[in-house]
């Protein structure tokens, strides 16, 4: 099942600036790939799901943390939550998952 991807302001702001630095080129094409995961199936081994215990206190509800990368000094991540599913046409529900920060784990 396909997802929609929605970014909060924090991380399209964080998206931006990986984009923007050459030097984490590889780092951008990390977290496309994980992105992309996220939208068609963020359970994906590979991903390391979890949820984030401390976030989902802050948020109300469950955030889960996905790896970009793994064994690497200042590795990144992507927090995010399901919802709010988007409603269009006659009832049909489109699945959203919310991108709330994609940032390295300290």
């Amino acid at each position: 099942m396909l997802r929609k991807l929605y970014f909060s302001a924090e991380a399209d702001k964080q998206l931006s600036q990986i984009e923007s630095n050459p030097a984490l080129d590889g780092v951008l094409k990390q977290v496309r790939k994980t992105l992309g995961y996220l939208e068609t199936n963020p359970r994906a081994k590979s991903l390391q799901t979890h949820k984030h215990e401390s976030l989902s206190r802050r948020y109300g509800r469950e955030v889960f943390e996905a790896y970009v990368q793994q064994d690497t000094p200042g590795a990144y991540r992507v927090f995010w939550y399901y919802g709010d599913d988007e409603i269009v046409g006659k009832g049909k529900r489109i699945p959203v998952i919310t991108i709330i920060a994609i940032t390295a784990h300290p």
